[in-house]
C-alpha cells in the first residue's frame, strides 16, 4: 500500500527516474501507414525520427484506450494503492478522458484520482518528477494533489521548434496559428499557456539565437530564484548540450534533468524541437 503515480508516455520523463521510483507509465499510440507502435515501448525516440526521415509516411497518434488504463491500474487497486493519474492536457489529447472512464471501471474501495496536468511532455515531467520526490519523502495523497496543482500553476514550459508544420499537420498548433504564413526564415518560440493550450510566445531569425532566448524568458519571469529544469530535445543532442550549458551558467539552477523528446510529442513538433520546462523551488 502507497501511493503511486501513474503518467502517458507524452511525459518524456527519462527512463532512468522512471525505473528509479517505479513511474507507471501507459503509453500513447503511433500509427505509420497500417504500423501501430506503442510510444518507448516498440518504438524509441531514436528510432522513431530515424523512420520519420525516411518515410514519406505521415504518422499520426492516438491516445491510449481505457482498456490500456485499466490493465495499469489494475494490479495497483488490488495491493491497495493510492492512484493519482496524471496526463497531458485534456486540449491536447483525449488521453485524459481515456484514464477517466477506466478509473470509473473499479468499484468505490478503488482509490484513483485522475489529474489534468494542462500540460505535455517534459512539463507533464516535471510534475510526475517532483510528486514522486514528495512522496519518497512521506507525502500522502492530499499533500500531492495540492502539490500538483502549485507545479502546474508556478511551471513555465517554452520550446521552439523548426517549422509549424506538423503542429498545424495534427491539429494541435491552438493559438499560434497565427503565426503560419508570417515565418519567412523565422522560428517560432511556443509555450502551453494555462487552459493547456499550444500559444505563441515569440519568434526569433535563425538558429543561434534560440539559447539565449528561452533562458532570457526563464530569467524574465523567476530572476534569480532557484529553479528545477528538464531539457527535451528531439535529434538534436548538440543543441541540447549547448542549452543545458548556457542555462547552467545563466539560471539558478538546483537541477537539471535531460530528455528527449519521445514519438508522439514529436509527430506533433517534428525534428529539431527544442524547449525545457523551468520550475521555482519552493523550501
Amino acid at each position: 500500500m502507497g501511493v503511486s503515480i501513474v503518467i502517458d508516455s507524452t511525459a518524456d520523463l527519462p527512463i532512468e527516474e522512471i525505473n528509479r521510483y517505479s513511474v507507471n507509465v501507459v503509453p500513447l499510440n503511433v500509427h505509420f501507414g497500417e504500423s501501430l507502435y506503442k510510444d518507448g515501448v516498440d518504438l524509441s525516440s531514436e528510432e522513431f525520427f530515424h523512420k520519420l526521415k525516411a518515410s514519406k509516411v505521415i504518422p499520426r497518434t492516438s491516445q491510449p484506450s481505457p482498456a490500456d488504463f485499466h490493465k495499469v491500474y489494475k494490479p495497483l487497486v488490488e495491493r491497495g494503492d493510492t492512484i493519482i493519474s496524471i496526463h497531458i492536457s485534456k486540449e491536447l489529447s483525449g488521453t485524459y478522458q481515456s484514464a477517466v472512464i477506466a478509473s470509473n471501471m473499479f468499484d468505490e474501495n478503488a482509490d484513483i484520482t485522475v489529474f489534468d496536468s494542462k500540460t505535455a511532455s517534459v512539463g507533464l515531467g516535471m510534475i510526475a518528477y517532483r510528486c514522486c520526490q514528495e512522496i519518497e519523502k512521506g507525502a500522502d495523497k492530499t499533500q500531492i494533489l495540492k502539490l500538483i496543482e502549485q507545479l502546474a500553476d508556478e511551471q513555465m514550459v517554452i520550446f521552439g521548434v523548426d517549422t509549424l508544420e506538423f503542429l498545424n499537420r495534427s491539429g494541435r498548433i491552438g493559438k499560434a496559428s497565427a503565426m503560419i504564413g508570417t515565418l519567412l526564415n523565422v522560428k517560432p518560440i511556443l509555450t502551453v499557456n494555462s487552459e493547456g493550450l499550444v500559444a505563441p510566445m515569440g519568434k526569433i531569425r535563425g538558429n543561434s539565437k534560440i539559447f539565449s532566448y528561452l533562458i532570457q524568458k526563464i530569467k524574465d519571469k523567476y530572476e534569480n530564484r532557484p529553479i528545477d529544469i528538464i531539457v527535451g530535445h528531439a535529434a538534436s543532442s548538440e543543441k541540447k548540450e549547448k542549452l543545458v550549458q548556457l542555462a547552467n551558467k545563466e539560471l539558478n539552477i538546483r537541477f537539471c534533468l535531460e530528455s528527449d523528446i519521445g514519438s508522439v510529442i514529436g509527430t506533433n513538433t517534428g525534428p529539431g524541437v527544442l524547449g525545457l520546462v523551468a520550475q521555482p523551488v519552493n523550501e
